[in-house]
């Protein structure tokens, strides 16, 4: 097939969307499909005229321009398929306020929330918390506060000056983990061991730093089949469509969901999880998006 490739775009994670849109193309190209790379940077207007040359479009643009479902709108209104999800299950997940709605409404367990305006309502909320703007990603705009202090980091001086509302929520302390989902059914359950000295963050995720272990051998099989059903059911719920991942953390015992990720926003790059947690069940990159794409 003519495959489009949307990617790269203006937002924070531009870099990791070019870097996971190499690695589609260099699989698409093996499966036998020939494919045209599109900037999302030109514009909605040049992306209808090169919609016109292709058969399929595959979304890899992570971040709000990509994850928000405006997208994907855009694509069912050209009447073109794509890769992704359902516009408006797009939207709940990528929006972090409505994420926890979501999550409130239907009985899924997360970490106690509220939405902030200023940093004195964070200090009414109590540390340690975490504070976290409602659109973001790959953890740009998130900041560890530990104590008041914190609050004087350049970190959240730039995240209280997005153009969006932001939230704070109870930090949890306890093993991270992560549930993919590929065409509806589970993948293994990945640990996520961040360096020693920090957490897993933007740097750790994408230096190699951070260590990814399959099947999750310190975490109880009882949780982690908590952690499928979980991702399955948001998944369904949401519409996310081919795939989606969902983070964890396990504290004490309890699984808390922290966000669910749709096709935008995971990652398709060497260090990504969701490629990791397939080939722990022999499925290879190749394959991987191969699968996506039917």
């Amino acid at each position: 097939m003519r495959i489009l490739i949307i990617t790269g775009g203006s937002s924070s994670e531009r870099k990791i969307s070019l870097l996971s849109a190499r690695g589609v193309k260099s699989a698409l190209v093996a499966n036998g499909h020939t494919v045209t790379v599109f900037d999302f940077k030109r514009g909605y207007a040049q992306l209808g005229a090169a919609l016109k040359k292709c058969d399929m479009v595959f979304p890899v643009m992570h971040g709000k321009e990509g994850e928000d479902g405006t997208l994907y709108k855009f694509l069912r209104s050209a009447k073109k398929p794509y890769v992704g999800s359902d516009p408006k299950g797009a939207k709940v997940a990528f929006d972090k306020i409505l994420f926890k709605k979501y999550c409130d409404a239907k009985g899924i367990l997360t970490a106690p929330w509220k939405v902030i305006k200023n940093k004195q309502d964070v200090v009414r909320f109590g540390f340690p918390c975490v504070l976290k703007a409602t659109y973001g990603g790959s953890s740009h705009e998130v900041a560890l506060l530990h104590t008041e202090k914190d609050l004087a980091s350049s970190r959240v001086k730039k995240i209280l000056q997005l153009p969006c509302r932001w939230y704070v929520e109870a930090l949890l302390r306890g093993t991270e983990i992560t549930a993919g989902v590929l065409n509806g059914k589970a993948l293994p359950i990945v640990e996520i061991v961040p360096p020693s000295a920090g957490w897993f963050d933007y740097k750790s995720k994408y230096s190699g730093k951070s260590k990814e272990v399959p099947f999750a051998p310190w975490v109880s099989s009882k949780i982690q089949k908590q952690a499928q059903a979980l991702a399955l059911r948001i998944h369904k719920g949401l519409r996310l469509g081919s795939y989606s991942r969902t983070d964890f953390i396990v504290q004490s015992g309890q699984l808390y969901i922290l966000e669910t990720n749709t096709p935008g926003g995971v990652g398709l790059t060497s260090e990504s999880l969701l490629p990791k947690a397939a080939q722990a069940v022999g499925i290879g990159f190749e394959r991987l998006i191969q699968q996506m794409l039917k």
